[in-house]
């Protein structure tokens, strides 16, 4: 049986991909691949993500999240703002801070600006 998958996986993995399709002179501006959340919801492609998002914030793995159904990235220098959910409101809050409440399943609501799939600035505010 395990012969059988080896075969498989060995078969799937000589296939050639898209990216293969396109020659030897395409170039990508995405960032490298990244952890998935494991579950059916999966968010849209981040990579390519550019505008402004607002809705509740989830957690996928650290420094990855979703607003909505945006897929994003947080960058050390991404400007988050809370409003007393991530940190103290009208404070500086920092991409680990971030990351705790998120993991621990808190419901936060928030603004994402993002540029390349990457988020600027994830201003938090209050749903009520």
């Amino acid at each position: 049986m395990s012969l059988l998958v080896t075969g498989a996986l060995f078969a799937t993995a000589c296939q050639p991909s898209d990216a293969d399709a396109s020659g030897p002179d395409s170039s990508s501006s995405a960032p490298a691949t990244s952890p998935s959340s494991g579950g059916d919801e999966g968010p849209e492609e981040s990579r390519s993500a550019n505008g402004t998002f607002s809705g509740e914030l989830r957690y996928l793995a650290p420094g990855k999240h979703t607003v909505g159904n945006q897929g994003f990235f947080v960058a050390d220098d991404t400007k988050i703002t809370g409003a007393g959910g991530i940190c103290d409101a009208n404070t500086a809050c920092t991409p680990d801070q971030l990351d705790t409440v998120l993991k621990n399943g808190d419901d936060i609501m928030a603004t994402v600006v993002i540029k390349d799939g990457i988020a600027t600035s994830i201003d938090e505010y209050d749903a009520e």
